[in-house]
């Protein structure tokens, strides 16, 4: 029984890893995907950060992938930039 018990914390620590490294490959998704919207609308850093309400370097760290945005944030950051939320998580 005592074998049950720590196979289960195991499994459950490597799927809490796992869990890691798959939130780090989906901010990153999600900031080069904010970053070319950004770039493809011709909108500076600067000027994005100012109508979202975040700094530059907030929206620098979640352009690249350091950072998670919040909701709040991709909704304004998809507002400023003329597309849905959707275009962030499409296919993620």
């Amino acid at each position: 029984m005592a074998k049950k018990t720590r196979r289960g914390i195991r499994k459950a620590t490597q799927r809490t890893r796992r869990q890691v490294r798959t939130r780090a490959q989906l901010n990153k998704l999600i900031g080069k995907r904010i970053l070319a919207v950004r770039l493809r609308r011709a909108v500076t850093l600067r000027e994005l950060s100012d109508s979202v309400g975040l700094t530059t370097s907030q929206l620098s760290q979640v352009e690249l992938g350091k950072n998670a945005a919040s909701i709040w944030a991709l909704v304004r950051i998809a507002h400023s930039l003329g597309v849905r939320v959707s275009a962030f998580l499409i296919d993620v």
